[in-house]
């Protein structure tokens, strides 16, 4: 397939050619003054409805997002806690034996271990959640996401569910 035949771009896939007409707008609202947006599918991982300037990059031993996400410290800043999962282990126990290693879970189960603490596989918190931005584009948007509970646009309950599909 001709890379022109992929997307509705005119500029050959592979090449950098094309030119923004604008750059992205993102919020300059502060963290506890700014306004949720409903999660783009049920679950999703929440945007991040203010602005990061100074967040960034996020590091395992400098990440300013905990600050106001604590669960314990989340109430003070009117900010949204961090949820169960971020406090969970999903990773089963690597066991080696006789120079081959296995996981320590059967076949289609979900290994929950709640570690009483922040997980620190989960501190860059950008690869998950992202700055909403205002941009303008040319291909309309039509995707109409389907919550199962009205209440999923606005909170998860990825704890309760996470095997689905799975089991």
């Amino acid at each position: 397939m001709a890379d022109e035949d992929i997307d509705m771009s005119d500029e050959l896939l592979m090449s950098d050619a094309s030119i923004l007409t604008e750059m992205p707008e993102y919020s300059k609202v502060r963290g506890g003054e700014s306004e949720m947006f409903d999660r783009s599918f049920e679950n999703a991982p929440p945007l991040i409805p203010h602005r990061v300037g100074g967040f960034l990059p996020i590091k395992i031993d400098d990440n300013k997002c905990l600050r106001c996400h604590m669960p314990d410290k989340a109430p003070e800043f009117e900010a949204i806690p961090l949820p169960k999962t971020h406090f969970t282990s999903y990773r089963p126990l690597v066991i080696e034996e006789e120079g081959k290693y296995r996981v320590d879970a059967h076949e289609g189960e979900v290994i929950e271990k709640d570690l009483g603490h922040f997980n620190g596989a989960m501190f860059n918190c950008s690869q998950c959640h992202v700055p909403q931005a205002t941009v303008t584009v040319d291909i309309p948007n039509t995707f109409d996401p389907d919550y199962r509970k009205s209440s999923n646009k606005s909170q998860s309950n990825l704890k309760d569910n996470i095997g689905e599909g799975v089991r």
